[in-house]
C-alpha cells in the first residue's frame, strides 16, 4: 500500500480543483502527483494524509484487447 499526502488543493484556470499529493518515493525524495479532487474521499482537505492502493482491471484490459484486434482485423481486410 502507497500513502499520499495532501499538500495542496490548486485550482486550474478552468475552475477544477486538482490535489497536490506528495508520495514518498525513496529516501528524502517525493513524487507528485497531481489528482482530481473529485477523484478523492469526500471533504479531502490539505494536511491529510491518504492510502492509494492499486489493482488490476482484467475486465477493462479484455475489452480494450478485443477492440484493438477487431480494428485490427478491419484494417487487415480480415472482415
Amino acid at each position: 500500500m502507497i500513502r499520499a499526502f495532501v499538500d495542496r488543493i490548486e485550482t486550474t484556470e478552468q475552475g477544477d480543483a486538482l490535489a497536490v499529493l506528495l508520495i514518498r518515493h525513496d529516501d528524502g525524495e517525493y513524487l507528485r502527483w497531481l489528482c482530481p479532487l473529485a477523484w478523492l474521499p469526500p471533504n479531502t482537505r490539505e494536511g491529510d494524509w491518504l492510502r492509494i492502493q492499486f489493482t488490476l482491471d482484467t475486465e477493462t484490459k479484455a475489452e480494450v484487447r478485443a477492440e484493438i484486434e477487431s480494428l485490427l482485423h478491419e484494417l487487415q481486410g480480415d472482415s
